[in-house]
């Protein structure tokens, strides 16, 4: 244990000597990274709010995609509308039963009806906006391809954005994460230095495996990522080693705990704008993920 607890200590003071570039090349076509964890609270919303934010900074255009109906990942971007006729997310992956299929909208493409921007704070951001409702999806058994439809829908309005991030529910391999994973080009899987964060990365990746039988070449996995890393503990540790042990592609990045993410997350701005060391570390960490992210997707 003492080879991976050095290891790791060198990791995180390589981290925090001083702030990352992004690196994201010119003619890197887009990229739909999907977050994905089987459990809660390991921190795939920080995740993607975090990436979105250096991107954005950075200049780029930037599609956030909220399939959790928690919506989260809405809340934190402002980008709740009280508009009742405003289009989300729901509105893409469901058809009325009783429609006449001759007067549904073409479904290819669709999304660019549902975009709205993110909050003044974060820039060029779109965002596909997660509700409550939502959560009827996951046993719509009407909604002919309800897997397929995201994909569909984002068929020509993707390529408009450099980053498409997609934020999926914690939910063991159901229609939500389906539709995620078969709309996204790359699959990241955060966890937590616990049993909980293992065990939702090891169901995680199994549900990716499984897609990945049916549609080959489709989906490429990031690696495994460690988020929300507390202050060095025992437990902590010994996760690590167990994290180390169980995957061949854990990332060489560690996404800190801290309590600046929390104030960023309820004012509903992006880290990028939150002054000190601590937001640094954030955003160094983030940044580094996202250079991971260009060098896999240049098939590097």
């Amino acid at each position: 244990m003492n080879a991976t607890v050095s290891a790791w200590a060198a990791l995180e003071r390589q981290q925090q000597a001083g702030p990352a570039s992004l690196r994201w090349p010119a003619e890197l076509g887009t990229v739909v990274l999907a977050i994905d964890s089987e459990k809660g609270g390991v921190g795939k919303s920080s995740l993607a709010s975090g990436l979105i934010a250096v991107m954005a900074a950075a200049g780029h255009e930037v599609l956030a995609i909220d399939l959790d109906p928690r919506a989260t990942l809405t809340a934190e971007l402002d980008a709740v509308s009280t508009d009742a006729e405003a289009l989300g997310v729901n509105d893409l992956l469901w058809e009325p039963p009783d429609a006449d299929p001759e007067e549904l909208p073409e479904l290819r493409g669709l999304a660019e009806q549902a975009l709205r921007p993110a909050g003044p704070k974060w820039g060029s951001v779109q965002v596909l906006a997660a509700e409550r409702a939502l959560a009827h999806r996951e046993a719509d058994t009407s909604t002919p391809n309800l897997e397929h439809r995201l994909a569909l829908a984002l068929d020509g309005v993707a390529k408009r954005f450099r980053l498409v991030v997609i934020d999926l529910p914690p939910r063991a391999g159901g229609r939500l994460v389906g539709a995620g994973l078969l709309a996204a080009t790359h699959v990241i899987f955060p966890g937590t230095l616990d049993e909980d964060g293992l065990v939702g990365v090891q169901d995680a990746r199994r549900t990716a495996s499984r897609l990945a039988r049916t549609h080959p070449g489709t989906l490429n996995q990031v690696g495994v990522l460690r988020t929300i890393v507390e202050p060095r503990t025992r437990l902590g540790e010994f996760s690590d080693t167990t994290y180390l042990k169980s995957f061949d592609d854990v990332v060489d990045v560690v996404i800190p705990k801290r309590v600046v993410r929390r104030e960023a997350r309820t004012a509903c701005v992006p880290i990028t704008t939150a002054p000190g060391r601590d937001a640094q570390d954030l955003i160094t960490a983030y940044t580094l993920v996202l250079n991971t992210l260009a060098t896999i997707a240049e098939g590097r």
